[in-house]
């Protein structure tokens, strides 16, 4: 149970302790038997999520902090409050930078190295306030999380994840702990502690022993009775009426009491506050999350900041706040109370629009470097979205939208525009033209994330609404995502249709730019369906464009697909020269993703050309990069070409270094067909080095796992190589496979050059 103490209690040794649970432990009471079963739960190797549930005010974050702050092992922890909604790709960037792991630059791929993170030691994650993620279906209502647990509880490891939560997500693999009131003896004990006097017997179990009720009979007593701070003086506050009331017949069932209870209690409270209390308390509930006393300061400005600051502490010591030390004094609403706050203050119209001014106020410009420094808008767009003008809504985050986006943050973006979207068609405003740069802004986020059948939908409608009003601009743009979308999904020649639509009309109405990426995307079209020289055409006209109008990113795919398809025609040399200028320019721009792809190509190059000790120096720079930026294709792609390069070079013990390598990377993100081709190597380096029996287990693996992918050539290669090792004493190893992946293998990466 927390007493609003520090506590002095000495860390153990060598525990990182990252995130602030900010509960005080230093008169704890009890829990003797629920901090059991978890350690328990902690020490059983096949239990990975643990999870306490229970009524708001019942002691789940405390436990949980007692938890964190106190259980053996564990080395390394983190506390995430997640009950401001916090988005997945904010969870996971800061757990991997406190526990010391590399960040993906790609959002899409925070799951999977998030879980490598769990995975490689012994973590404790705890996550506080988990229902504030889920919808009223007990559904996720954030992108990632439902896959982020899901893997988590099919791969596990030596980490354990423990979550606080009122409603239990819809997902198997927890262990739930159900938290009720304290003890009576324990509850007894708390009281005694707080200096209480009276029946305390009767009063904890008449609230069942339900630890915030406790906490606020207690502290308002105390406030109003410093001298005789007894439970007989509940009649003095207007609750002498409690015990009928909680057992009234029509009250049933032990968490209906309890509301009731919380209710009465906290009408009391705020009853007995003085006109400035109340006035501060009701405003700052438009806020989210801790604030500082300037954020207070703005709800009543004719209040001097040492006046606001004394009444904060003042309501802290009623238990309606909390106060939070860490690095500075901040304060924070019990989830129970802001809800009655809330409920207490009705219309909040004019405390949003000062919170919005204060905001504005100490909004950082541009440049940013981190979403930190944008939290300004994402809060302004929060009290404009809550006092339903969303227009002002969409301006508050399009002026960091292309940040947003060039730091990755898709499913921000997902999560802020789906909101509008859903309002605007709520009140059926189609020809809004901030509701169409939703669409796209959505569309394109989707696409960003991989999930092209829902970017597809938004596009859709952007090209529907477009046309329908005759914007053709917009048009022009939604035809080309569209393209983008299909193309993503294989389907070629639907979007060449679309590109060439996209094209004709931006060249019809001047747009430059679009013409460029339309004339590139089209290219990329021709080249997946193997027609290098049309797909040569546009590359170059595309180039061509993005040098008059000064777009060097642009410029530098528009070289690298030239690369790419010089490469597919063996003319190597070409190939070069357009790879190195591409490097050069992604180096100058610091397109770190761009410099490892032209690194790659280049590698792949020299290893068609024998040149195998450059090749090897290109591969070795792709790979540093393609590792820096935590990009596990480019990783695993370099690594393959590694080891192919030293096969070439018959250094068979080096090779299999490397494909085991990119097989481990190709297990962790589960792609099947890298994995095929891992095996499918190692099996030609285990013939090479004498070790037959292993080639059989690496082909038989490769071809199964060609099998699930329906790829009967490749099947029948493995086949082949398998029928040859076992009636062979002295195989002679074939090289169809090998050339065939080097194929299969630029297939892929030159679906990196996509604009």
């Amino acid at each position: 149970m927390e007493l609003l103490e520090r506590s002095t209690k000495i860390e153990s040794p060598g525990v990182l302790k990252a995130g602030n649970p900010g509960k005080s432990l230093a008169y704890w009471q009890g829990r003797t038997a629920e901090i059991a079963q978890i350690q328990q739960w902690l020490t059983n190797e096949n239990t990975f999520l643990i999870g306490i549930e229970g009524i708001g005010g019942t002691g789940k974050s405390m436990l949980a902090a007692k938890i964190y702050d106190e259980i053996a092992g564990f080395p390394k922890r983190f506390w995430a409050d997640v009950s401001n909604r916090a988005g997945f790709s904010d969870l996971a960037r800061q757990v991997l930078t406190e526990f010391g792991f590399p960040v993906p630059e790609q959002e899409a791929q925070l799951v999977e190295a998030l879980i490598r993170c769990l995975r490689s030691g012994q973590f404790l994650l705890i996550i506080d306030n988990l229902e504030s993620l889920l919808q009223s279906d007990r559904l996720w209502g954030s992108l990632f999380y439902g896959d982020f647990f899901n893997a988590w509880v099919e791969s596990g490891g030596n980490s354990k994840m423990l979550v606080t939560t009122r409603e239990r997500p819809e997902l198997k693999g927890f262990e739930w702990l159900s938290l009720k009131g304290l003890q009576l003896d324990e509850a007894v004990a708390v009281l005694t502690v707080l200096g209480i006097r009276g029946d305390l017997t009767q009063f904890v179990e008449l609230v069942d022993g339900h630890p915030l009720l406790l906490r606020l009979v207690a502290d308002l007593l105390k406030e109003e009775y410093p001298q005789d701070p007894d439970l007989s003086r509940l009649a003095d506050l207007g609750l002498g009426n409690l015990r009928q009331l909680l057992t009234d017949s029509q009250v049933v069932g032990i968490h209906r009491r309890e509301n009731v209870g919380m209710v009465l209690v906290l009408d009391a409270s705020f009853n007995r506050l003085n006109e400035l209390q109340k006035v501060l308390l009701l405003n700052i509930s438009v806020y989210r999350g801790a604030i500082d006393s300037a954020a207070a300061v703005a709800m009543l400005p004719v209040s001097s900041a040492a006046e606001i600051e004394g009444e904060l502490r003042n309501l802290v010591k009623r238990s309606l706040l909390v106060e939070k030390l860490n690095g500075r004094r901040r304060f924070e609403f019990q989830a129970v109370v802001l809800e009655y706050v809330r409920y207490k203050a009705g219309d909040r119209t004019e405390a949003h629009q000062k919170a919005i001014g204060y905001y504005r106020s100490i909004a950082k410009q541009p440049p940013w470097t981190t979403k930190d420094d944008i939290k300004e808008y994402l809060e302004i767009f929060n009290h404009f979205y809550q006092l339903q003008d969303y227009n002002s809504a969409f301006d508050s985050i399009w002026v960091c939208d292309d940040f947003l986006t060039l730091q990755g943050y898709y499913i921000d973006q997902v999560e802020l525009y789906g909101q509008l979207v859903n309002k605007w068609e709520e009140i059926d405003d189609r020809e809004n033209c901030n509701y169409r740069a939703s669409l796209t802004s959505l569309g394109n986020a989707y696409f960003s994330l991989g999930e092209y059948p829902r970017a597809i939908e938004f596009f859709q409608q952007s090209l529907d609404i477009s046309r329908e009003i005759g914007d053709r601009n917009t048009e022009s743009k939604s035809l080309m995502n569209l393209g983008l979308a299909y193309f993503s999904l294989e389907k070629y020649q639907r979007a060449i249709e679309l590109f060439q639509q996209s094209l004709d009309i931006s060249r019809e109405i001047g747009d430059r730019n679009t013409e460029s990426k339309s004339l590139m995307n089209l290219g990329l079209a021709y080249f997946s369906l193997e027609k290098y020289q049309r797909a040569i055409e546009f590359f170059q006209q595309s180039l061509d464009i993005s040098r008059e109008i000064g777009d060097r990113n642009g410029e530098g795919n528009s070289l690298g697909n030239l690369g790419n398809a010089y490469f597919s025609l063996r003319q190597y040399q070409g190939a070069i020269e357009f790879f190195q200028q591409s490097l050069e320019i992604f180096r100058e721009i610091s397109n770190r993703n761009g410099e490892g792809n032209s690194l790659m190509g280049l590698g792949n190059a020299y290893f068609s050309l024998k040149q195998y000790q450059q090749a090897i120096e290109f591969y070795q720079q792709s790979l540093e990069i393609f590792r820096k930026i935590v990009d596990y294709n480019g990783e695993g792609a370099s690594l393959i070409g590694l080891g192919n390069t030293y096969y070439s070079m018959r250094q068979y013990q080096r090779a299999i270094e490397f494909h085991q390598q990119s097989l481990e990377i190709k297990r962790e993100i589960g792609d099947i067909r890298g994995q095929a081709i891992a095996w499918c190597n190692l099996g030609l380096e285990l013939e090479k080095v004498g070790q037959e029996s292993n080639a059989l287990g690496a082909y038989r693996n490769a071809s199964e796992l060609y099998k699930t992918m329906r790829l009967d050539a490749d099947v029948q290669d493995c086949n082949n190589a398998i029928e040859r090792l076992s009636q062979s004493k002295t195989p002679v190893v074939s090289r169809r496979g090998f050339w065939a992946w080097l194929y299969r293998l630029w297939r892929w990466v030159r679906a990196w050059f996509r604009q």
